[in-house]
């Protein structure tokens, strides 16, 4: 066989291996794309804490353990899911809801997002490596607010400080791309936020001591 026939079949194969090997490594890459996904990433980029102040009644006018109190609040956030995955899409396909808490109790539950569908008859979509942010504000004069003694005595401090731990849980549900079933979700999103003049929120970079932006954890 002349050395010129050998290399044109050489070339051959080699031309009909690259054609070859994407074709059979295309799916394979996909499947494993959308077999093993990673979940929605949930983070509050944006915040502003215009009042936080607690009212007390006066000694005696409740238990030694808990003494009911007042809270008002004014808070504004802004919150970003998103979808860290190249491949799948995800749709969000219930309401999207956070509840406040100080001192790990409860003061205020607010709805980021309801379940609206959108015009095509399709639950809101958020694309491979895109987020979806939602903004809020939650705000009251007086909301009942049970603390311990312990709890009002760090309150206090965090007051003389100027700088207010809070956290945020959001629950919400999502179905993935290629994935028959719905999978809820719940994160905690812990806060440091000292108080703000701004009326509208303002990004985590301008305070010290935080950081843009805050991340939420699975719980």
């Amino acid at each position: 066989m002349a050395e010129g026939d050998c290399c044109e079949k050489l070339c051959g194969l080699c031309c009909v291996l690259a054609l070859l090997i994407p074709i059979v490594a295309l799916p394979v890459i996909l499947i494993a794309a959308y077999a093993d996904f990673d979940p929605v990433a949930v983070t509050v980029d944006e915040a502003s804490l215009g009042r936080l102040a607690l009212a007390t009644p006066p000694a005696g006018a409740g238990s030694n353990d808990t003494t009911p109190a007042r809270l008002a609040y004014n808070l504004s956030l802004a919150v970003a899911v998103r979808n860290p995955n190249w491949a799948i899409h995800v749709w969000r396909t219930a309401p999207l809801d956070a509840e406040l808490r100080l001192g790990a109790r409860p003061f205020s539950l607010v709805r980021l997002a309801g379940a609206e569908e959108e015009p095509e008859g399709r639950k809101e979509l958020i694309r491979p490596k895109r987020s979806a942010v939602y903004r809020v504000v939650a705000a009251a004069e007086g909301e009942p607010l049970a603390l311990g003694s312990d709890e009002q005595a760090e309150f206090a401090e965090e007051s003389r400080a100027g700088l207010f731990r809070l956290e945020l849980v959001i629950n919400g549900e999502v179905k993935y791309q290629a994935h028959p079933r719905r999978r809820s979700f719940t994160v905690s999103c812990p806060l440091r936020l000292p108080l703000s003049t701004d009326t509208a929120a303002v990004a985590f970079a301008r305070f010290e001591h935080t950081l843009p932006p805050q991340r939420c954890v699975y719980v």
